[in-house]
């Protein structure tokens, strides 16, 4: 104990000894530190907060609208454990960053010669980050205030674009097809409704029996459902197994619709009561009469189609409309009045004590040499 206090008093008599210049190096420190400070540029910082994703909503439910697509993908193999995840990870992108790049000029306001240094520049200006209740939130720093916040919300609106843009939906990719698919099929009725048009003027009027007429909206109303339900089964094939539910289930009625085409057509469909065919086989109606019979079933045709597709194309609609992904702002950047950097008390508190501790320290030094130069004097 007693070796312990007569160290602390050595300790101590050397820093009352050397406490000028200690008290120099630490009064400079803090004098430095206050002009440094204040010659310091003003940042300020503006935060934007987003609502977390909805998995529906997300870019994760991507190309097959679930887990099997690339958010299983993600999830399972970059270990992204929720659609926030992807979310921060889209803002930190590099497309998203040379979007706001480009967009605020930053290679001229940053003065970088190289996209790569004006990455780095932005890298240190922006904080991307998630909270525990999964909000995402974006905080960006600039000299300008209004440019902070301009920035801050300019994220999300990348992120906004992004999102649209690399998400197709099941109900996107289905609208996009029947719209395609409705066009064509109102076109060809265009088509043969001229054929019609044309045929009645050369040959007059032309009577058909009831028999040909129900064959007719038969033929015409089975295959008008046919050619619908394939082109519902191709556009669900597009990103369903064949061990969908649903696709079992479409391809049992385009199988069913199909029996009963051939049956139709070579008349041998239902029987009444008497054992009599109710419809003769197409071939057996007399030829001018046939053609008539022919141009009218396309038109059936063509008509059941655009209905049945026109169902679709609206169904296709409200689904896209659903899968739809959003980004739902809850805090918007607001340009900040105060700024946040430099903190002039937090710069000279710290510059002040590591000037105290250095100048402790070099006071110890230079005691420690004046001893040993009087030491080697004595020898």
């Amino acid at each position: 104990m007693g070796e312990e206090e007569i160290n602390l008093a050595a300790y101590l008599d050397v820093i009352l000894r050397r406490r000028k210049i200690i008290l120099a190096i630490t009064g400079c420190a803090f004098v430095i530190s206050i002009l440094v400070a204040l010659l310091l540029p003003k940042e300020y910082e503006a935060t934007v907060s987003v609502m977390p994703p909805k998995p529906e909503d997300s870019i994760s439910m991507g190309l097959a609208g679930g887990a099997s697509g690339i958010g299983g993908l993600a999830s399972g193999v970059l270990g992204i454990k929720s659609p926030s995840d992807l979310w921060v990870g889209v803002l930190q992108s590099r497309n998203v960053k040379d979007a706001i790049i480009e967009r605020f000029g930053l290679r001229e306001r940053y003065g970088t010669g190289t996209i790569e240094d004006t990455r780095d520049e932005l890298n240190g200006a922006v904080v991307i980050q998630k909270t525990k209740e999964e909000i995402i939130k974006v905080s960006v720093l600039d000299e300008d205030p209004e440019t902070a916040a301009k920035m801050a919300n300019a994220f999300i609106e990348e992120l906004d674009r992004v999102n649209r843009s690399s998400v197709m939906t099941s109900g996107a990719r289905t609208r996009a097809f029947l719209e395609k698919r409705l066009d064509e099929a109102k076109t060809e009725l265009s088509k043969v409704e001229d054929a019609i048009r044309a045929f009645q003027e050369r040959n007059k009027a032309i009577k058909l029996d009831d028999q040909s007429k129900a064959i007719i909206d038969a033929i015409g109303s089975v295959k008008g459902q046919l050619m619908a339900k394939e082109v519902e089964l191709d556009t669900l094939m597009d990103f369903a197994t064949a061990a969908n539910p649903k696709v079992q289930l479409l391809e049992a009625e385009v199988k069913g619709l199909r029996v009963k085409m051939r049956e139709l057509e070579g008349g041998s469909v239902a029987r009444s009561s008497g054992g009599k065919d109710i419809f003769i086989p197409t071939d057996r109606i007399p030829d001018l009469s046939f053609q008539f019979v022919r141009l009218l079933r396309d038109a059936k045709v063509q008509e059941t189609l655009v209905e049945l597709l026109t169902q679709q194309y609206e169904i296709a609609r409200i689904q896209e409309a659903k899968d739809s992904p959003t980004v739902q702002v809850l805090d918007s950047a607001k340009t900040p009045e105060k700024k946040s950097r430099p903190r002039i008390g937090r710069i000279v508190a710290i510059s002040t004590m590591l000037g105290a501790v250095f100048s402790v320290f070099l006071a110890f030094a230079m005691e420690f040499s004046s001893a040993r130069r009087g030491a080697a004097l004595k020898r």
